[in-house]
């Protein structure tokens, strides 16, 4: 099985998708990130990411100008941008729509904008769970 997790700026909710696969898919499927425009991943994601066990070593922002989409088994969007301008697949049915809140757009104290990333991170690892668990 070969997955392509993709949202807006490849920083934050794609990059945390691709970390938890690397972590939880089964051995012999392959992982893959993207987004519309890059944006560096935001120090948070990988510190919330940490906080749960699960490195981000080697993962950077790439583009979906840089992936062969017809090479993905399943194609992810997690952001309402990455659902409406995916570009057309020749099997549309290889597309899952599972938009998340942006915990980038998290504001208020420290502590609510902490909490967003906590929850956009374990509603993402819940997200590859059950991709696992159901090619």
């Amino acid at each position: 099985m070969n997955v392509l997790f993709m949202c807006t700026a490849n920083a934050c909710r794609s990059q945390m998708a691709e970390a938890w696969a690397r972590h939880l898919f089964p051995s012999g499927w392959t992982v893959a990130s993207a987004g519309l425009i890059t944006h560096p991943i935001h120090e948070r994601t990988r510190t919330i990411m940490a906080e749960a066990g699960v490195a981000m070593d080697g993962q950077y922002s790439k583009s979906i100008d840089t992936q062969d989409l017809d090479t993905f088994d399943l194609i992810v969007t997690l952001s309402p941008e990455a659902g409406r301008f995916l570009p057309a697949l020749a099997d549309p049915s290889r597309h899952r729509h599972c938009p998340v809140a942006d915990p980038m757009a998290a504001r208020g104290s420290p502590e609510q904008i902490r909490a967003a990333y906590q929850a956009g991170r374990d509603a993402i690892g819940a997200l590859v769970k059950d991709i696992a668990a159901s090619p």
